[in-house]
């Protein structure tokens, strides 16, 4: 179940206390977020970030133009809905309110009234299966055991989906490396930048682009990346609303976000499928990987998780394995495997040796290329201009 976010720009003390108990009552369902709304610009971008569900904003923040400033968070979050907040009843402010598009309004005692419109609200967005930005996607890559290469593809696969959204230094991909306990995207992206993903998600106060600029790192055309910590981090795991925190970021800035999950379906790995549209399981032609996948689809059937939204992938399979194991695997699994790479090992260690990702004329590169055309419905083709790339027009309509 995807979580409905809630944000909180309420500037007296009084009402922010009853106010925050009615979204708390929701539970692990509501993601709330809060803001001071001390800077207004601010307050503007950063519910441009957030796209939040509900916004419950203090009257006391309109300052007398309320229309102007209903108008202005319409156009910063155009699907939100506005919910007003006052000490007191003010006829003149509930009328002027509804005309300006306040959809509702609430003071103390507020706790029942608001309790039952947040209820309504999150029952309406749980029928919703996904929340995505346009027809962008979130990908994750998961590995059926370890030494799959779930994080190569994933790397690669996000830097091919970059070559076709790049758009003369726009980023329009992402690269999240959500396998905390020891990712090595950081190593493989060559990532510039110290701060990690967790840092995203310790940000209580929401994400805004000047923090978020400072969190992720840039080289590959169209693709940022944002990585695990450095080190091996043996604290506690993420709680879901902190990981939601930044995937409901990443899905209001990039057209396509790429997760590296790591190896092996846990509880961390499991409370993110819901934000996942397609599922990649990573397995080697080897019977331990094939019955590490049985497992997994197991689980994740116990977990009511529709298995018409995984993709099998067969990494490192020969010529024997083309015509024998992906057959058995079909059998056994009870999934088509959707896509077969070569082994290419001495490419691969090549490639890493010297500090990059693959050339895209190596033999799994080509393959993975074609992957990335397969994803995204969208060819990529070699040392032409961005204007004459097949995408172009689709990201830009009219021009060319």
């Amino acid at each position: 179940m995807r979580l409905m976010t809630v944000a909180l720009a309420i500037k007296r003390s009084q009402l922010a206390a009853e106010v925050e108990p009615c979204c708390q009552e929701l539970g692990s369902q509501v993601l709330f977020e809060k803001h001071d709304c001390g800077n207004w610009s601010g307050f503007l971008e950063w519910m441009e970030q957030l796209q939040p569900q509900v916004l419950l904003i203090d009257v006391e923040h309109f300052q007398n133009i309320l229309a102007e400033r209903m108008a202005q968070l319409k156009k910063a979050s155009p699907k939100s809905m506005f919910i007003a907040v006052h000490n007191a009843a003010d006829a003149q402010m509930i009328i002027a309110g509804m005309r300006a598009g306040i959809a509702e309004y609430f003071y103390p005692p507020l706790h029942k009234n608001l309790r039952a419109v947040l209820g309504r609200k999150l029952d309406e967005h749980t029928k919703d299966q996904f929340v995505t930005n346009g027809e962008g996607k979130t990908l994750g890559f998961l590995a059926a055991k370890g030494g799959c290469g779930a994080t190569t593809l994933a790397c690669h696969v996000a830097a091919e989906l970059g070559k076709r959204m790049d758009q003369a230094g726009t980023y329009h991909v992402l690269l999240a490396d959500l396998d905390v306990t020891g990712g090595t995207v950081r190593f493989l992206m060559r990532s510039k930048t110290a701060f990690s993903v967790l840092d995203a998600m310790a940000n209580h106060q929401g994400l805004d682009v000047a923090y978020w600029n400072k969190l992720v790192s840039n080289g590959h055309p169209g693709l940022e990346v944002i990585s695990a910590p450095s080190a091996f981090c043996a604290g506690r795991m993420p709680e879901q609303r902190e990981i939601d925190r930044v995937l409901n970021f990443a899905r209001s800035r990039y057209q396509w976000t790429v997760l590296d999950l790591g190896c092996s379906l846990t509880q961390y790995t499991a409370s993110i499928l819901e934000s996942i549209n397609e599922l990649y399981l990573v397995a080697s032609p080897d019977v331990l990987s094939l019955y590490s996948v049985k497992q997994i689809l197991q689980e994740l059937q116990g977990l009511e998780y529709s298995i018409d939204r995984v993709r099998l992938i067969l990494n490192r399979s020969g010529e024997y394995e083309d015509k024998v194991i992906a057959d058995e695997a079909q059998r056994m699994l009870g999934v088509p495997v959707f896509w077969k790479l070569p082994n290419d090992y001495s490419a691969l260690s090549e490639a890493y040796a010297g500090g990059s990702l693959l050339p895209s004329r190596s033999v799994l590169g080509k393959q993975i290329s074609m992957l990335a055309s397969q994803i995204s419905g969208i060819e990529y083709q070699e040392n032409l201009p961005a204007q004459n790339q097949p995408w172009y027009r689709k990201l830009r309509p009219g021009r060319g």
